[in-house]
């Protein structure tokens, strides 16, 4: 089995990732019961729409998106069936806040996540993220989710608990953590 790699989703050569995308991002919500955007019965088409939006804003340069892929040929057009793993790092355009990074939708598949998928999405997208200028990174997390408790393995300091701030796929309201990390 290949290992997997993590590298930057290109708009223009990955947009075809925009269903597996979708699919990731809806087993996230229907089998972890994750805060992620939308609320079940989940409708594929939202979803899809969701992920070519982010991949069109990827292609203006108003976030990045690194995407973890189990390759079975490196060097080619990823498959669909390679996504492992997805984060997102928003840069913010207003000239205030151009030093920070918001990172967002941490989601790897189930098979990835012991293997350390998440880390290694993570510390991808704070180099990237600290190359272009980004030197604090933001982020919330629902309080009981496996981020929440990654995070601060990876250096990330919590700042604050929001008490009912989103509602989860099971309906009802749920904390969320804040954290940041600064970069020197």
């Amino acid at each position: 089995m290949p290992t997997p790699a993590v590298r930057l989703l290109s708009p223009s050569d990955d947009a075809h990732l925009s269903s597996s995308l979708a699919a990731l991002h809806a087993v996230c919500i229907d089998n972890d019961d994750m805060v992620a955007t939308f609320l079940p019965p989940l409708k594929n088409d939202k979803l899809l729409t969701y992920w070519k939006e982010m991949i069109a804003d990827a292609s203006a340069g108003r976030r990045l998106i690194a995407i973890l892929l189990d390759e079975s040929e490196p060097g080619t057009a990823a498959k669909g069936d390679e996504l492992k793993g997805v984060v997102m790092l928003l840069m913010p355009r207003v000239e205030t806040a151009k030093h920070q990074g918001h990172i967002q939708k941490l989601m790897v598949s189930v098979e990835c996540r012991r293997e350390k998928g998440g880390t290694a999405l993570m510390r991808f997208i704070e180099r990237e993220a600290v190359n272009r200028g980004r030197k604090l990174m933001l982020l919330s997390v629902e309080a009981r989710s496996l981020g929440a408790r990654l995070f601060p393995r990876l250096g990330y300091v919590r700042c604050g608990r929001v008490p009912g701030f989103h509602m989860s796929p099971s309906g009802n309201l749920v904390d969320h953590v804040l954290f940041y990390k600064q970069f020197v």
